[in-house]
């Protein structure tokens, strides 16, 4: 049997680029990961952290007893009673028991 020097060489030759090329596409694949790895991180490092602030505050009350609800509707009972007095008779005494007896509510 008779060894062919020249095939011998060309297969050896084209395995080990091969085998090279595979190794640089590899390691290239990995720098790249890193890198957008990298980038990432730096802008969000570099990016202003950004205030959340709730759009409302939720209400927690305690539920109403029962005589604190009678007593919102018998205060809402007057108030419409010195709203209805003061349109029909628009007198600074009626405006001032409007007043007294229909307080503005807060929005706070």
């Amino acid at each position: 049997m008779q060894i062919n020097y020249l095939k011998l060489y060309a297969c050896l030759t084209l395995s080990g680029l091969t085998i090279w090329l595979v190794d640089q596409v590899w390691t290239m694949y990995q720098l790249k990961l890193i890198s957008d790895a990298t980038t990432k991180a730096f802008s969000q490092a570099s990016q202003p952290k950004k205030i959340q602030i709730p759009l409302e505050q939720p209400s927690y009350k305690k539920p109403l007893t029962r005589k604190e609800r009678e007593k919102e509707i018998e205060d809402a009972r007057v108030c419409d009673f010195f709203i209805k007095e003061y349109r029909q008779n628009p007198t600074e005494e009626n405006r001032l028991n409007m007043r007294k007896f229909c307080p503005i509510k807060s929005s706070n």
